[in-house]
């Protein structure tokens, strides 16, 4: 059976592929009501950039802070929407997608968008720490920043396979 031209999706998505899915998704909403939740006490102006250093090295208004909660809430809750649905026609696989490879294709770009969710997830994460609080949060976005990377590389990579 096809689903948009592409062979329909017919395998069950792991424990931990959901379990990874739902976090990310709860954890994003937890930073969420937490920078509504400060954003009133914020003062006018708040860092909006830090050098490698972890010191300020840019500042910018507090509705900085929700506008970069919506950018990233958008990528979030996108990416998550695009894990649940792999086998849709506009999903670009590095391949043409088969009868033969479609199941292996499927399973590995869930797992990779998934994971790329995770990585946003730190990301954003680290972005609400540092506006919030002025505290160098390297040690959450640089683990974000290698997630977002090692998923990207490796779901290229099994996708290539497949």
């Amino acid at each position: 059976m096809t689903v948009r031209g592409r062979p329909a999706r017919n395998f069950t998505t792991g424990a931990t592929t959901v379990w990874l899915r739902r976090l990310s998704v709860a954890v994003a909403g937890v930073i969420t009501v937490l920078v509504l939740v400060r954003y009133p006490g914020l003062p006018d102006t708040i860092p909006v950039h830090f050098g490698l250093g972890g010191e300020a090295d840019a500042w910018g208004s507090k509705t900085t802070v929700l506008f970069l909660s919506l950018i990233m809430l958008v990528c979030i809750g996108g990416t998550f929407w695009a894990s649940r649905h792999p086998d849709a026609r506009w999903m670009n696989y590095p391949k043409d997608v088969t009868e033969d490879n479609a199941q292996r294709l499927y399973r590995a770009g869930e797992k990779s968008l998934v994971w790329l969710n995770v990585g946003l997830v730190a990301i954003y994460a680290g972005m609400a720490t540092t506006m919030l609080s002025e505290i160098n949060a390297t040690v959450v976005l640089v683990p974000g920043l290698v997630v977002l990377i090692g998923a990207t590389a490796v779901g290229l990579t099994k996708t290539i396979r497949a």
